[in-house]
C-alpha cells in the first residue's frame, strides 16, 4: 500500500502542475536536445523525468541560467567534466541517483520546488514539496537504504558567457598596455 499511494500521490502531484500551467496560460520555453516525448515544464523546479525506461533516457527539468521562468531540459548521462560542479550535475546526479534505486521517471516524473530550497514545506502556487538537500531512497531490489543529495544551494549555474568575458577583459587589457609599452610609460 506505501508504494502505491507513493505513485499515486506523485502521479497526482505531476497532474496538479499541469493544471496550474494550463490555468495560468504560461508556456515555459525549454532548452533540450531530447525526442519530442512530454518533459514536465514548471518553472523554478527541479523535475526528474525520462522520455524512456533507460538510465540514458533520464533528464533533469530545471530552470534556466538568466531566466528563471524558462527551464531546460539537460540529457544526464551527456553532462561533462565542469559540469559535476555546477547546479547541472548535482541536479543529474539527484536524478540518477533516484534513477538508480528504482524510481521509474518514464511513468512519474517527480519534481520539486525550488522556491526555499532546502526548507521544509510545500510550494503555495504548485502544491509540490520544497526540494530539500537530501531524500532517503530504498532500493527493493538490493535492499539497500541510501541518500540522494541534491547540493543545489553550494553551485552556481554553469553558462557559457564566463569564459567569453574573462577572454574579452584580457583582450582588453592587452590592447591598453601594448601602445603604453610602446611609450615607454
Amino acid at each position: 500500500c506505501i508504494l502505491a499511494c507513493s505513485r499515486m500521490v506523485r502521479s497526482l502531484s505531476v497532474l496538479l502542475l499541469t493544471f496550474f500551467l494550463l490555468w495560468q496560460g504560461e508556456a515555459a520555453t525549454t532548452t533540450t536536445t531530447t525526442t519530442t516525448a512530454t518533459l514536465p515544464r514548471v518553472p523554478q523546479h527541479l523535475c526528474c523525468s525520462a522520455v524512456g525506461p533507460h538510465r540514458s533516457d533520464v533528464r533533469a527539468v530545471m530552470p534556466e541560467a538568466f531566466n528563471h521562468s524558462a527551464v531546460r531540459a539537460v540529457e544526464c548521462e551527456k553532462i561533462g567534466g565542469e559540469d559535476h560542479v555546477h547546479r547541472v550535475g548535482t541536479a543529474c546526479s539527484y536524478c540518477l541517483c533516484l534513477y538508480e534505486d528504482g524510481a521509474d521517471f518514464f511513468e512519474t516524473p517527480e519534481c520539486c520546488s525550488l522556491t526555499n530550497f532546502g526548507t521544509p514545506g510545500i510550494n503555495d502556487v504548485t502544491y509540490t514539496l520544497t526540494c530539500q538537500r537530501y531524500k532517503q531512497t530504498y532500493n527493493l531490489n538490493t535492499g539497500n537504504v541510501r541518500s540522494c543529495e541534491l547540493r543545489y544551494d553550494l553551485y552556481s549555474f554553469r553558462t557559457s558567457l564566463a569564459p567569453g568575458l574573462r577572454l574579452s577583459w584580457s583582450l582588453l587589457l592587452l590592447a591598453l598596455v601594448t601602445p603604453l609599452a610602446r611609450h615607454g610609460v
